[in-house]
């Protein structure tokens, strides 16, 4: 009961700092003031993860009640890129960290101890570490129990999802600030948003384009790799166009990722996401597709949102039926109506979204 009440606290905690509107680092100090109570560690960090550059960024660090200012990216240290590559948290002790140290492949930062005890426990989001919580014990070795690791393991994975979608929120913000000063701008920001490139799977050949009507606008997709085996594709389109269908899309987009990290429910990450939408009054509606392909055996699994349902042709060229039933767009209506409906695609055949 100790424990699960610990875990409460501190998701509430996340959760006041954004019902507040705080800024992206009032949240990361109330989250990390939170884990310095809750532990028996003198030093707090937490540090977001660029899996594109290997590099990370101290968010959050604290040593014996002092903040400490890390400025910019830095190269990921031996420690922490073995939580990011395993995804398991991670304990050692004075003897690796000295070797470590030696082998200058990890740093302490100037001015602070080095600690007899590192634990490290990976912020993981869909699956995909976006980060490390580390606690450091200055005097004693072993200082963390394996409760300590678990119960740090489970606040962290509490909270993840929702820092992400915090940070996810405060991107969007920072975008849209920008298109309001220059639509050229805009234009390249939204399309950052997007994914860079298509997934490539042995056996499949998966291209995507977007084309707005406008600088920028409400149509969106994303590829969100689930494990080796399972893809998921989203596209959606606003109602709206221009600067406010952007900001809808962005939110849409981003709640998303985050649903899909917390459910493999098809139906109730769309619910979630309705519902979210729903709250924020902005008299416009997204359809939306979400599907999730096999690629072992070609089976799409999807729920469709008001979108159009997806063309399946065979590899002579015919199309095949797909049933469609009522499916109703987010943002509307509290209690959704989907289209959930699962359809082969052959060897040698073709699926379209749109």
């Amino acid at each position: 009961m100790e424990q699960r009440a610990v875990e409460l606290a501190l998701i509430n905690s996340v959760q006041e700092g954004l019902s507040a509107k705080y800024e992206m680092q009032a949240i990361y100090d109330l989250v990390g003031d939170k884990l310095r109570d809750t532990f028996n560690a003198q030093v707090v960090m937490i540090s977001q993860y660029d899996s594109q550059t290997n590099k990370i960024f101290h968010h959050y660090a604290i040593e014996r009640g002092q903040h400490l200012q890390i400025p910019g990216w830095h190269p990921i240290d031996a420690s922490r890129a073995k939580v990011v590559r395993t995804k398991k948290s991670l304990m050692i002790n004075t003897n690796e960290i000295i070797a470590l140290l030696e082998s200058q492949k990890m740093k302490v930062v100037p001015g602070t101890e080095v600690p007899k005890t590192w634990l490290g426990v990976p912020m993981l989001v869909a699956n995909e570490a976006r980060g490390i919580v580390s606690l450091q014990n200055l005097d004693i070795e072993n200082a963390f129990s394996t409760s300590d690791i678990e119960l740090l393991t489970t606040l962290t994975n509490s909270m993840s999802q929702s820092l992400e979608n915090a940070r996810l929120f405060d991107e969007t913000q920072r975008l849209l600030n920008q298109m309001e000063s220059e639509m050229a701008l805009a234009r390249q920001a939204q399309k950052s948003i997007l994914p860079m490139r298509s997934p490539r799977h042995h056996g499949y050949d998966i291209g995507s384009l977007i084309m707005p009507a406008r600088a920028v606008g409400g149509d969106f997709y994303d590829f969100i790799p689930l494990d080796n085996r399972h893809l998921c594709i989203v596209i959606g389109d606003v109602s709206d166009k221009g600067l406010p269908a952007a900001l809808f899309m962005a939110i849409t987009f981003s709640l998303a990722r985050v649903e899909t990290g917390r459910s493999a429910n098809q139906r109730k990450i769309l619910e979630n996401i309705n519902m979210f939408l729903m709250k924020m009054k902005a008299n416009m509606f997204v359809t939306l597709l979400y599907s999730v392909l096999d690629l072992k055996t070609g089976n799409l699994m999807y729920s469709r949102a008001g979108h159009l349902p997806p063309i399946i042709i065979n590899r002579d060229g015919k199309l095949i039926e797909i049933p469609v039933t009522q499916g109703e767009a987010l943002g509307v209506f509290d209690n959704l109506d989907l289209d959930q409906q699962q359809i082969m695609i052959p060897k040698g055949g073709l699926g379209l979204v749109f």
